[in-house]
């Protein structure tokens, strides 16, 4: 125990980037210390990087909410390692730090480890689980747009809470791996499964990497158009290749150096390296395992200051050399961080319309390209990732006169490519907005037989979201303001839902919606909205019209059996509740649909105000459905739930019920 505390005091610096960082990564995870926004797992994941700029180079888009800092990490980790060594893996990764306080409470607890000795028939069969795994990964996030590390990465599945974009089964299995395989085999994850561990060991042979992309580009030059994912194939395939049977890469520029004149073959040193690098035993000079991430355990462990980190066989461990992989890690990590920070690629980078190939091979062009004009809107929140990218693109490609659109979801910003002769910018702007309102809070319908309607115009509000973030600082204002409703116009119409006792001025107006920031609890959220105008017409509407006007009712009849029921007594079973009104209890009306439709009798399922005025789920049937089944039915605690025909699935009910409803006949 006291070697083992001698070491991790001699290898500090390892020690506290390590630490340092799964702290880090615990605090802002958890919560501990609040953030502007949720905090993004993803934020700065590297093979998600990897994965992203595969799918750029495939595709020419970025899967999910990738963006360039993912990218430039996933870079910069790859310069590590074909310069220096698998530096993300000795020092940052969360996985890997967790296995090594695995194997260091198994130290305390004298648990013996179970032994794969490198270069054994078991060490060779099991390293190519992490190859098919990363031809997998990629595969599937190429070729698909979304992340499919997220399906099993136990990292993502803790740091979500197991609530993310998981499969439930997957990252159980990997979490399982990564923690009892650690405790009984050290390094059992990073050894043998982990997907970055391929890419890092593959890429230390990097000259073997470069000659195989050579071999691609030339081919393609000539004409010969190899599938990329064979070439990635072929990758993997030599990767593990290298691996197994020439371990040993010598173009990095540092290694762990060895001076043999002054080692005792103690072999501290072997049983000190995570991976049991028989460092013992190797010849003079460059340790240079496949294995090797230049962590500094096994310097630390010698006694007679035969290793030390380099590029030259002599010399001894200096404070320089024994926080250089530390310091280089840092470094590289923060250049990519900045480089992230610098520029975004897009995530989708789409045209047409304008050229194509004529018969005899020529390219026609449809409209002249000096001609066509970027349009680019900011701020628009709904734009977060590849697949509502993709239906954004969807919306501007029906507009006749667009003819592309990039998306940069890191800013929440598109850029739209169009000819200023067949459209305007402001006829985009209103083809692409989404009208909207927004409740505030509710009148009190005893209290108010009126409301008073203001109407105000702002600019910078083109997303659908952002009348919800005026409401929302409206609520905190202290006036009886009820709701708001946008319409499009330049600049945008937003008509003020309020009290007829409140007389708001221009200058209320003024400095609600040029708030610069939404602060929502412990989050914050930059806007940028800019008030242009307060109109002077007032006007007011019965309250009774105003509450079914901002209301958003859910209705789903089935044909057949409104046939099949014509001249039987049908009844509605109904469940009022003021929190109905709620946007999360119109999402889940489909499943509840979905559930009661599986049962003879039910006809129809709503979501509409009764004669109070009151939200109201409510459920038309008849004979053989009772409204005591119908009860039990809807407070069950899984609902089946059918996907398709082949796909029904038991799930946790989506609402919860308190109070049984009443029956009434259908009218």
């Amino acid at each position: 125990m006291a070697k083992k505390k001698y070491v991790i005091l001699k290898n500090w610096p390892k020690y506290l980037l390590q630490w340092g960082v799964l702290a880090a990564l615990i605090v802002v995870l958890t919560g501990i210390i609040p953030g502007k926004e949720p905090a993004d797992p993803e934020a700065y994941c590297p093979v998600g990087g990897l994965q992203a700029l595969t799918t750029y180079f495939v595709n020419g888009s970025l899967p999910c909410s990738m963006t360039t800092l993912q990218i430039m990490m996933g870079v910069a980790l790859a310069a590590a390692v074909i310069l220096f060594s698998k530096l993300f893996c000795g020092y940052l990764c969360p996985l890997g730090t967790v296995q090594d306080l695995l194997m260091k409470l198994r130290g305390l607890l004298n648990i013996k480890s179970i032994g794969i000795r490198n270069g054994s028939a078991a060490d060779k069969a099991l390293r190519i689980v992490k190859y098919v795994l990363l031809f997998w990964i990629f595969y599937m996030t190429a070729t698909t747009s979304e992340l499919f590390c997220k399906n099993l990465d136990p990292y993502y599945a803790v740091a979500t809470g197991f609530k993310g974009e998981i499969t439930l089964w997957m990252s159980i299995v990997s979490l399982t791996l990564v923690v009892l395989g650690a405790f009984f085999v050290d390094m059992f994850w990073c050894r043998y499964i982990c997907p970055l561990g391929a890419v890092s060991n593959s890429l230390k042979f990097w000259v073997c990497v470069a000659l195989l992309i050579g071999v691609y580009y030339v081919l393609g030059l000539v004409g010969i158009n190899i599938p990329w994912w064979l070439v990635f194939g072929v990758f993997c395939l030599a990767g593990y290749l290298l691996e197994i049977l020439y371990s040993k890469p010598k173009l990095q520029i540092l290694h762990i150096m060895k001076d043999g004149s002054r080692c005792i073959h103690c072999d501290r040193c072997t049983v000190q390296c995570p991976y049991h690098i028989d460092v013992n035993t190797w010849k003079e000079g460059k340790v240079n395992s496949v294995d090797c991430t230049l962590c500094g355990e096994c310097v630390a462990a010698c006694p007679t200051k035969a290793l030390h980190v380099g590029v030259c066989r002599s010399g001894r461990p200096t404070f320089l050399k024994k926080i250089l992989p530390a310091a280089l890690t840092a470094v590289l990590a923060a250049a990519g961080m900045w480089a992230g920070s610098r520029f975004e690629l897009p995530t989708i980078d789409m045209t047409w319309g304008i050229e194509r190939v004529a018969e005899n091979g020529e390219v026609e062009y449809l409209v002249d390209p000096e001609t066509l004009r970027t349009l680019t809107l900011e701020n628009l929140r709904s734009v977060k990732c590849y697949g509502s990218s993709m239906a954004f693109k969807a919306k501007v490609e029906k507009i006749k006169g667009v003819h592309g659109v990039k998306t940069f979801v890191g800013h929440h910003r598109v850029e739209i490519l169009y000819d200023p002769v067949a459209v305007s910018e402001e006829k985009i702007q209103a083809e692409i907005y989404t009208p909207s309102r927004f409740r505030v809070q509710t009148p009190d319908l005893q209290s108010v037989d009126s409301i008073k309607v203001m109407t105000i115009r702002t600019e910078n509000m083109y997303d659908k979201l952002d009348l919800n973030y005026l409401g929302l600082q409206m609520r905190t204002a202290g006036k009886k303001i009820y709701g708001l409703e946008s319409e499009f116009a330049c600049p945008l119409i937003v008509r003020v839902y309020m009290d007829p006792s409140e007389n708001p001025d221009k200058a209320w107006f003024k400095d609600i919606v040029q708030k610069e920031k939404l602060v929502l609890g412990t989050k914050e959220y930059d806007l940028a909205f800019r008030f242009e105008g307060l109109e002077d017409t007032v006007s007011y509407v019965p309250v009774e019209d105003y509450v079914r006007q901002m209301f958003s009712p859910f209705r789903v009849e089935f044909k057949s059996r409104i046939e099949e029921a014509d001249g039987k007594p049908q009844y509605i079973y109904e469940i009022a509740d003021r929190n109905y009104e709620k946007p999360i209890i119109k999402r889940n009306m489909p499943f509840l649909s979905n559930h009661l439709s599986r049962h003879d009798g039910v006809i129809g399922i709503y979501l509409d105000l009764d004669e109070n005025l009151e939200p109201a789920i409510m459920v038309r049937y008849t004979a053989p459905m009772t409204s005591d089944e119908l009860w039990r039915l809807m407070t069950m605690d899984t609902w089946t739930i059918t996907y398709s025909k082949d796909d029904v699935r038991e799930e946790p009910a989506k609402l919860a019920f308190r109070t049984p409803g009443v029956e009434k006949p259908y009218i």
